[in-house]
């Protein structure tokens, strides 16, 4: 077998190990099925899947704040689109989907370095409100499992390492942003023959990219965005757990967003099989015990799982027929927008 094969045959073989363990110990806590569907307020259940549709929509539209101004239907369809990639393919593979889609649109001044660096920017955001989620919910809990009380702290441990690690990440983002061009010519430099000329040229270009995005307004606005987004995620979270018939309130819900968040960053199978499961099953260790783990914890378990697989599947539809709009229209008229800049601001050689 070439190596060319091997790698994803390779990859797909860890993802699959990952996502066998991690349903394993998830089966441990909480049945991966309930034996009984319990849904005692379905008009909730009804209201949480209405609701993916805005919630898919504030996820999409977040990176409108920095980037270079890009038409709506791209702007939604790669969003609704790598969605499903990143939830379909194995280890988040599918991250890079929506960079992809972006830069090959051809509009002027965003390529894949604009689009990566505001992807990124994005995603280490998340993880920074994702642990901040965890804090706060912990602390407005109004319930914790007697059981499991011992977690909570665990929790929070777990979550201030994690969140030194995306501030880590996010500082250094913010530090080749903000560095100098002389300093990065000459890094491009020295990075060269380690690397090759191709990606340090590429490092000096997402320095480029990156620079607005923390020097400018926008990335105030891609924070307001973001929480609008995850405020939309905690109150589907919430309804399902009240529609199965588990009693937790915002504080407790958010604390769930956050732990199965930072869960399914785990290496677990193709559509976050096992990842999301173990996530799911520890969050609800820290506030419910005995039979409402088995009855309604598993069915809000399977529930969120499916209204996340599913809601992605349907509303990958309409991003691609959005892509493909955007397609016929630069198709047939491929003179630049007037208001797409023809460069973002990058550094030069």
């Amino acid at each position: 077998m070439s190596p060319a094969p091997r790698r994803p045959a390779l990859l797909w073989a860890i993802s699959l190990a990952g996502a066998a363990i991690f349903l394993w110990l998830a089966s441990r806590t909480v049945p991966l099925w309930p034996d009984v569907v319990h849904v005692p307020r379905p008009d909730l259940l009804a209201l949480a899947v209405a609701l993916h549709v805005p919630y898919s929509l504030a996820r999409a539209v977040r990176l409108r704040w920095v980037l270079p101004p890009v038409s709506p239907s791209l702007l939604y369809g790669s969003g609704l689109v790598s969605f499903l990639v990143i939830l379909v393919l194995p280890l988040r593979l599918g991250e890079l989907s929506r960079p992809v889609l972006l830069a090959r649109a051809g509009v002027p001044g965003l390529g894949l370095a604009e689009a990566i660096a505001a992807v990124a920017a994005e995603r280490l955001l998340d993880g920074l409100l994702i642990v901040g989620m965890l804090f706060l919910g912990l602390a407005l809990a109004g319930t914790v499992s007697a059981e499991f009380a011992g977690l909570v702290g665990t929790a929070r441990q777990l979550g201030f390492y994690a969140g030194l690690g995306f501030a880590g990440l996010l500082a250094a983002l913010a530090g080749l942003a903000f560095a100098p061009a002389g300093w990065l010519v000459r890094a491009r430099g020295a990075l060269a023959p380690l690397v090759g000329t191709r990606l340090a040229d590429f490092c000096v270009h997402l320095a480029g990219a990156l620079r607005p995005v923390f020097t400018s307004g926008r990335g105030l606005a891609l924070v307001a965005a973001s929480l609008v987004y995850w405020g939309l995620t905690v109150l589907q979270l919430w309804l399902v757990l009240r529609a199965c018939g588990l009693p937790l309130g915002p504080g407790e819900a958010a604390a769930i967003v956050a732990v199965v968040g930072l869960s399914i960053q785990l290496p677990g199978g193709p559509a976050q099989v096992g990842s999301f499961q173990l996530g799911a099953a520890l969050a609800l260790r820290l506030f419910v015990d005995g039979p409402a783990l088995r009855g309604p914890g598993a069915t809000f378990g399977a529930a969120m799982y499916l209204l996340g697989l599913l809601g992605a599947g349907l509303l990958a539809l309409p991003g691609l027929a959005l892509l493909a709009r955007d397609r016929r229209r630069r198709t047939s008229d491929p003179s630049p927008d007037p208001r797409e800049p023809p460069t973002i601001d990058r550094i030069s050689p």
